[in-house]
């Protein structure tokens, strides 16, 4: 399996390497939060690339429900174009 130990666009801590190479190795989603322009977007953008994988966005509100689905990304593609995400009952959230 491969490890992500940073990228040219990313340098990541120690720590931040353990964290998402432990959520590979345990086939889990990782939980990255933090506040506006912390680099969280860019660290998921950065390990699908490096490591060729689906990028997943699932974005969170105080009204989330759980059987909401995360959206696929194409890479290359503004989120802005992408498909709506749908509540369970086909309306937008």
């Amino acid at each position: 399996m491969k490890k992500f130990t940073g990228t040219e666009n990313y340098v990541a801590t120690q720590d931040l390497m353990l964290a998402v190479n432990a959520a590979l190795q345990l086939r889990r989603p990782l939980l990255v939060k933090g506040e506006p322009g912390t680099g969280k977007t860019l660290l998921a953008e950065e390990v699908s690339a490096a490591l060729d994988m689906p990028l997943l966005q699932w974005h969170i509100k105080s009204t989330t429900k759980a059987a909401a689905r995360p959206v696929r990304v194409r890479r290359g593609q503004p989120a802005a174009r992408q498909p709506a995400q749908r509540s369970a009952r086909g309306r937008h959230p």
